[in-house]
């Protein structure tokens, strides 16, 4: 009897490439100026689901131009307040816009360790190498 280790040895490379997210494409990124366009981004897109968008602050503004006509990121911290009142600490964020479209984004929830704040915090990073991966656009 054949051992089966040498048939799935030879298998396992296409097992995690089918694993793999197809849709992520890899894009460089450069720091940019901020526009009026992205501070309007800004507050119609976060600020406005926040209990009291007129209190909320921003912090680490930065934006990036990505390759290939993928648009923009934006990044950066924001606080802004709870129910109470109170502001609930600075959470990071993370916004592609492209043809006048937010993209997608990405905004920490306040909690200790949440699955938005670290996707925010993980595409500020990647824009910051100068290199990231995007969704690829559909259509």
């Amino acid at each position: 009897m054949t051992s089966p280790l040498p048939l799935l040895a030879a298998a396992m490379p296409l097992l995690l490439a089918a694993c793999a997210d197809v849709n992520d494409t890899p894009v460089s990124s450069t720091p940019t100026q901020m526009t009026g366009d992205d501070r309007s981004f800004l507050q119609s897109s976060i600020t406005d689901q926040l209990k009291d968008p007129d209190a909320a602050l921003f912090r680490n503004l930065r934006v990036y131009e990505l390759s290939g006509g993928q648009g923009r990121v934006l990044c950066g911290e924001l606080n802004g307040k709870n129910s109470f009142g109170a502001y609930v600490g600075y959470e990071p964020f993370v916004m592609r816009i492209k043809d006048g479209q937010v993209v997608s984004q990405y905004v920490g929830t306040g909690e200790e360790v949440s699955a938005t704040g670290l996707r925010a915090k993980q595409g500020c990073e990647q824009a910051a190498t100068g290199e990231m991966k995007i969704k690829a656009d559909l259509g």
